[in-house]
């Protein structure tokens, strides 16, 4: 028998999967990279998640696991074989593990600064370089492109406001071949603030890829319609998307709210810790009425479920003000 709890608490994760030839980077609460154990190309097609205890791969069928499985897939090798590979026949020795444990905590502490450092490295460019200024320009310079924004319902004064702007040619990467495509572009500003810029692709590779950040490193952020006031409001709407969120804001047309526009149906667990007893309402798209219930119960909110994505039913005439003041009284709790 095995002391598998034993084996995974004296095992990074991380470690083994580097080991094995990963080259994991932070996205959000993951570490992401290439699959070591197939050899993938998708830089971000394998995942070591939940605090460095869980792995996966997205882009064949290596599976998931924990730190014992994924030694099984790597070295080929059958349960038994991976747990002695990771020591699991040692005598347990207090001692041993305490070192082992506090190696590990250092280890994740010294990844976290660097990190952090990464960030305010990324961080620091792009406010050096006043990207989304130029992207601003080239969208004053141009009807044509700001007629693209009006016909997402952006009115021009509002595209000025959130500095939206247009990109020629923004240069992704799409299952390991790169590809250019002309975007639009929405600073995502806190307090004020620049925190990175989401493009919107015009001719993605996929359609179910539409959206890419100017600077990865700097993580998921919300889409805030009122930067500057940020969460100092009684009542907050969540939607899905930075476009979304300014089509609502614009049809609401209350100063009394603010509107979030969450960057994907998961990205809004850290939402929570940053409301203070706010009236708080979420509306998800269609896909994503699980995760709608979910935040609404651990944020004592109300949910609301409309058949349609909130930008396309207002831009198509479904949803207007009162509309949307009708869908927030009858919202569920």
């Amino acid at each position: 028998m095995y002391d598998t709890d034993k084996i995974k608490f004296e095992n990074s994760l991380y470690d083994i999967a580097e080991m094995a030839g990963a080259e994991l980077k932070k996205s959000g609460a993951e570490w992401r990279g290439k699959c070591p154990i197939h050899g993938g190309d998708n830089r971000s097609g394998f995942a070591v998640f939940d605090n460095e205890t869980r792995w996966a791969c997205f882009t064949h069928d290596c599976g998931s696991g924990d730190v014992i499985s994924f030694v099984e897939k790597w070295k080929n090798i059958d349960f038994a074989e991976a747990c002695s590979w990771l020591g699991g026949q040692q005598e347990s020795d207090p001692i041993r593990s305490a070192e082992i444990a506090e190696k590990r905590v250092q280890a994740q502490i010294e990844r976290l600064e660097e990190e952090q450092k990464r960030t305010e490295q990324l961080l620091d460019e792009l406010k050096q370089t006043k990207t989304w200024l130029k992207y601003s320009d080239n969208l004053d310079e141009s009807p044509k492109y700001q007629a693209i924004w009006e016909a997402q319902g952006i009115p021009t004064s509002w595209q000025s406001y959130w500095q939206l702007g247009y990109c020629n040619s923004f240069k992704a990467v799409s299952n390991g071949n790169f590809f250019e495509s002309p975007s639009l572009t929405i600073p995502i500003f806190e307090n004020g603030e620049i925190k990175n810029i989401r493009h919107r692709l015009l001719k993605p590779a996929s359609q179910h890829d539409k959206y890419r950040p100017e600077r990865p490193g700097l993580g998921a952020i919300p889409f805030y319609c009122d930067s500057d006031k940020m969460y100092d409001f009684d009542r907050i709407l969540y939607v899905e998307g930075e476009k979304k969120a300014m089509v609502t804001y614009l049809t609401m047309d209350s100063v009394k709210w603010q509107v979030i526009g969450i960057p994907g149906k998961n990205q809004w667990k850290k939402e929570l810790e940053r409301l203070s007893g706010q009236k708080v309402f979420i509306l998800l798209d269609p896909d994503a009425l699980d995760q709608a219930r979910e935040f609404a119960k651990l944020a004592s909110g109300y949910y609301i479920n409309l058949p349609m994505k909130v930008d396309d039913a207002i831009n198509e005439g479904y949803l207007d003000q009162a509309g949307i003041k009708s869908l927030i009284t009858r919202a569920h709790r």
